[in-house]
């Protein structure tokens, strides 16, 4: 445990002295500014009641590949360098390596994140003068359960493959399938197999209505960002419903599955990639 640890510091440490961390916040927090001064600008943020919930939307497009970049070579790099040695030379195992990596990842990942969120907040409660906690809170949680699903993924194909090019090009890969080839291709595909049409609903549906069909309303949420882009809706609503009283919108199953994909997306491919790695001969 001590060495999983060690090696977790170690790698967010490295992120503050090569300033890597630095580079994904500024990005981040300038992209969450110059979009909510373009909303606020155009009045698309006047018009919604939870104008947190709606600008951290934005996250599902680039969030990601900020993942990818913080995470491809976590493992692999290290194998490519040959430093993997040295470190499998010290008093740690294989699974201290994977494990403590995926943690190490996971904190730059939640730190570039947290730092913009709460410029954001600020934002907020600047130009509309207060803010609902259970909306940050929730919108908070969603986000990082879909950061660290990312990083997950990222770190779990980092630790399975031999070279930088294969992580690379199986994240890219996984990213297109995922993001711009679901609503073309997958959700059609899909769709055909249900109902003998490639028609599917409204993208907007899927957030917080209940007259989607069944099989729409489980298979989008597969899609990590279709996961998020539901659970910023519903956790709030949920946090409020416990704290207040008042009805959840949507609807509970469909949502709380697309809660344990994105926890799956968090978890299985580190201990895939971890089993992988523990059987591979590194020459």
């Amino acid at each position: 445990m001590r060495s999983l640890q060690a090696i977790a510091r170690k790698d967010f440490t490295d992120s503050l002295r090569t300033r890597s961390l630095w580079v994904i916040t500024g990005l981040m927090t300038l992209l969450i500014v110059s979009t909510w001064w373009a909303n606020m600008s155009s009045g698309v943020l006047q018009q919604v009641d939870r104008p947190f919930t709606l600008a951290i939307a934005q996250f599902s497009l680039w969030l990601p590949l900020a993942a990818i970049g913080v995470g491809f070579k976590s493992i692999v790099g290290e194998r490519s360098s040959g430093s993997i040695r040295v470190l499998l030379g010290q008093p740690c195992t294989r699974r201290d390596v994977v494990f403590g990596t995926y943690a190490g990842r996971s904190l730059i990942l939640v730190a570039s994140v947290l730092i913009p969120l709460l410029l954001l907040s600020v934002l907020v409660i600047t130009d509309f003068g207060t803010i609902a906690y259970t909306e940050v809170l929730g919108g908070t949680l969603a986000l990082l359960l879909y950061a660290l699903a990312w990083i997950g993924m990222t770190v779990g194909v980092s630790s399975s493959v031999t070279s930088e090019s294969r992580t690379i090009g199986l994240l890219i890969g996984i990213y297109a399938l995922v993001e711009p080839l679901w609503t073309s291709f997958v959700l059609p595909l899909c769709s055909f197999i249900f109902t003998g049409s490639r028609q599917i609903p409204s993208q907007l549906a899927y957030l917080r209505s209940l007259k989607e069909p069944t099989w729409y309303l489980y298979v989008n949420r597969l899609s990590p960002s279709n996961a998020f882009n539901a659970a910023r809706h519903y956790v709030p609503d949920l946090l409020e419903g416990l704290l207040h009283g008042t009805t959840v919108a949507g609807p509970h199953a469909p949502n709380v599955f697309g809660i344990v994909v994105l926890s799956v997306w968090m978890t299985v491919p580190v201990f895939i990639g971890y089993r992988r790695f523990k059987h591979t001969e590194l020459g």
